[in-house]
């Protein structure tokens, strides 16, 4: 497959500082074990902002190219590579590692010692060409779409976290925010079985949109107590499952007081500062608590939902941009804008 590199391409970088700029970049070439994509398709993650502001984890790697949520096609393989072909669509998972530290040993490569992230330390998919990792490529099948393929990471991230929990379907649960990570977590729970799923939040319209796609009753939080809401939806008894998934306010202490006895709290937003949480209530309960951070080995799982229409973008995806309006994209994610939820943009 022909690639010009005779006009080289534009990338989205930011240093941090709130800046971010497009500039001049070559269209690498994939060196040996990596894979050049043409990308198609990139999520705008709430943490891209976050870099922006320089709020990002303090391994990042400033300058950077942003973007890790990514779907593409191969058009170019570098030696030694033989499990894509060119031609072939793909998702990308971003973390490229050592393979030889303990973690990766035990499979938990997102856990490597010398982890390094695309988008974070290795530059991202703001960029209609980019050279990574063949082993970060996971093929598509044909009713996959490429906006599907880039939600992959965001969906990816809650079904890992899920995963981490028994659920039933007896159980009733409470997804505290209905982000794109709340939003896919409402599916994700429903298609586990679990048949009562409250959804809570502060966005009439995305509430509205959670109840489409499965929530069983939502709690607008500036209109009613989420605690006394979900108490009294279970009848006294709590929700067996609480997935945090905004990363913000006061939902760890409603997942606490809102958590059954021997209930699970499942952790996924990132709030980028201390919390204080009641240990007491935690212990009386008898609470599990435990967090998930990636994707990285639900990336298989996930294109199987989307194929069963387990999972729909609908309702999530609600913008897109060509990705010379990053500016703009990224304004309306930032200010939360026309009713966004979760913006992709199409280099």
């Amino acid at each position: 497959m022909n690639v010009d590199r005779t006009e080289g391409q534009q990338a989205v970088v930011t240093d941090g500082t709130g800046d971010v700029w497009a500039e001049e970049r070559d269209v690498p070439e994939p060196a040996p074990g990596e894979a050049l994509v043409r990308v198609s398709a990139i999520g705008i993650c709430g943490s891209d902002v976050g870099l922006i502001e320089g709020e990002g984890p303090p391994w990042t790697d400033y300058p950077v190219v942003l973007g890790h949520e990514v779907a593409g096609e191969v058009v170019e393989l570098g030696e030694g590579v033989d499990h894509l072909e060119v031609g072939q669509r793909v998702a990308l998972h971003g973390f490229v590692y050592c393979g030889t530290c303990e973690a990766c040993r035990d499979g938990r490569y997102y856990q490597c010692t010398d982890l390094q992230e695309i988008g974070f330390t290795v530059d991202g998919g703001y960029r209609k060409y980019a050279a990574w990792p063949a082993y970060t490529l996971t093929p598509l099948p044909d009713d996959v779409s490429d906006v599907e393929a880039s939600q992959i990471d965001s969906a990816g991230c809650t079904l890992h976290a899920l995963q981490r929990v028994q659920t039933s379907f007896t159980d009733s649960a409470a997804v505290l925010g209905p982000g794109s990570l709340g939003l896919y977590g409402v599916q994700l729970l429903r298609a586990q079985g679990v048949k009562d799923v409250v959804l809570t939040g502060t966005r009439e319209a995305r509430l509205e949109a959670g109840k489409r796609l499965g929530a069983t009753r939502t709690v607008n939080v500036y209109e009613e107590d989420p605690v006394e809401a979900i108490m009294e939806h279970t009848d006294g008894k709590g929700v067996d499952v609480c997935v945090e998934a905004a990363g913000a306010g006061d939902v760890l202490d409603t997942c606490v007081q809102s958590a059954a006895k021997q209930g699970k709290i499942v952790l996924t937003g990132v709030f980028g500062q201390r919390k204080e949480l009641d240990p007491d209530q935690i212990v009386a309960k008898e609470l599990t608590v435990v967090g998930g951070v990636t994707a990285s080995h639900a990336v298989d799982e996930v294109i199987e939902l989307f194929r069963r229409d387990d999972l729909t973008i609908d309702g999530v995806v609600t913008h897109e941009f060509p990705l010379e309006e990053f500016e703009t994209a990224l304004e309306t994610v930032r200010e939360r804008r026309d009713g966004v939820v979760k913006a992709v943009l199409r280099p």
